[in-house]
């Protein structure tokens, strides 16, 4: 039901969106550089769609959370005013952080806090430099919210939060699917990104639950490595937008987006099962070296495969 309903708001809100969004203004258009590939303008408000789907249906299970509405409200209009006017990315983290404190009271005090703070910043971050084709971040959303409901089931604990970011992934996923009709935008990262943290805390934030959790981060967290050690090995400025990311790299091959998505939320399907692994058969350190073990493998494999080679020009080669 939490799927259903997460759903509904979501496809409701941007296909209402997608009527808006010219009468305001609030639209992606096209850039000279090439580092936005849509061929016309598209309405970037589908975040507001995730945001509303997924809260809507936590209020009808009966789970309804303040503390991530503040938090996911928070990068929400971060997200909204960084998509019409870029913002120095100094202040991106102070609000990003600000999200992550709020995030952390929720389940910790000490210094739990701040490790919460420091995942809301990388996750962020993370489903924003992923967002870059139709279909990828919606396909590989509904992954990892299956994800989730998985590891919750296995847990015997509620697995409602998973189903409602599923089913709002689901709802945008409708019209973000080539050829776009609307995008996730700035907003909609920052507010997915936050979900995913808060479904690595939740429902118990022991870290017998946290470890398997991580490798929910999955196809996102690997991207970012990749482009950190990407573009520190070309000597490029972490926060200049390039056209070199994984997904990137397999479309220039002439791979089609749908099928770029497709291998993605493949992947992450992949991440999914080695948490839920993980988390029935290991305990304590082990769990731990496992998750370790889990994320090299990945990194090497793409490491191998040419996907961290220095750039030539500002491409990869």
């Amino acid at each position: 039901m939490e799927a259903l309903i997460a759903g509904v708001v979501a496809l409701a809100w941007c296909g209402f969106a997608i009527w808006l969004g010219p009468k305001v203004g609030f639209v992606d258009r096209p850039d000279e550089e090439g580092l936005k590939p849509h061929g016309r303008p598209v309405v970037p408000l589908g975040g507001v769609g995730v945001f509303a789907g997924v809260h809507v249906a936590m209020a009808v299970a009966g789970i309804f959370d303040w503390w991530l509405f503040a938090a996911t409200g928070i990068v929400l209009v971060l997200g909204l005013v960084d998509d019409r006017r870029p913002l120095p990315p100094l202040v991106r983290l102070a609000v990003e952080l600000a999200a992550g404190v709020v995030v952390g009271l929720r389940f910790f005090d000490g210094i739990g806090i701040a490790v919460a703070a420091v995942l809301v910043v990388v996750a962020v971050n993370a489903v924003n430099l992923f967002d870059g084709l139709d279909g990828l971040v919606g396909l590989s959303t509904i992954v990892t919210g299956a994800g989730f409901v998985w590891l919750a089931w296995q847990r015997f604990t509620d697995p409602a939060f998973g189903w409602a970011l599923a089913g709002a992934a689901f709802g945008f996923l409708v019209l973000n699917w080539k050829p776009a009709k609307v995008f996730l935008g700035d907003n909609g990262s920052y507010v997915i990104g936050v979900f995913f943290v808060y479904g690595v805390l939740h429902p118990d934030p022991a870290m017998t639950y946290i470890g398997p959790n991580l490798l929910l981060f999955g196809v996102f967290g690997l991207d970012l490595v990749i482009t950190v050690l990407r573009r520190w090995r070309s000597r490029r400025p972490l926060f200049v937008a390039d056209r070199s990311h994984l997904y990137d790299q397999l479309h220039d091959r002439g791979v089609p987006v749908p099928a770029v998505a497709g291998i993605a939320a493949f992947v992450q399907a992949l991440f999914v099962v080695a948490a839920v692994e993980i988390d029935r058969w290991t305990y304590g350190v082990t769990l731990w070296l496992l998750v370790a073990a889990v994320g090299l493998v990945a990194l090497g494999a793409v490491a191998a495969a040419g996907g961290v080679r220095k750039e030539a020009n500002g491409q990869s080669g």
